[in-house]
């Protein structure tokens, strides 16, 4: 008996399910802590190395999602490729 000449085609990845803005606020209030703890030394740190510091307890896109959060609010500064906790007054950046 022949066997068809189509090749098997791969199987479809399920598509992402659509978290709310709920779920987002509530993963960054959970993960921010953890950042604002390990950048309260005065140490610089790039994305990358605050993501694997913090890897056995936050997922790196909640890591990413957090000093977004934390960047737009005031409470991390980025000078370069590299977060520090902010100084001066907490608080977020004035807008025109």
């Amino acid at each position: 008996m022949p066997t068809s000449p189509r090749k098997p085609t791969a199987s479809r990845a399920k598509p992402a399910t659509f978290t709310g803005s709920a779920d987002v606020h509530a993963l960054i209030d959970r993960v921010a802590p953890s950042v604002l703890a390990l950048l309260a030394d005065g140490v610089p740190r790039t994305k990358g190395v605050i993501v694997q510091a913090l890897a056995g307890r936050h997922g790196a896109e909640a890591v990413a999602l957090a000093l977004i959060r934390l960047s737009v609010t005031g409470e991390v500064e980025q000078g370069g490729s590299k977060y520090t906790l902010a100084t001066g007054d907490a608080g977020p950046p004035a807008t025109a």
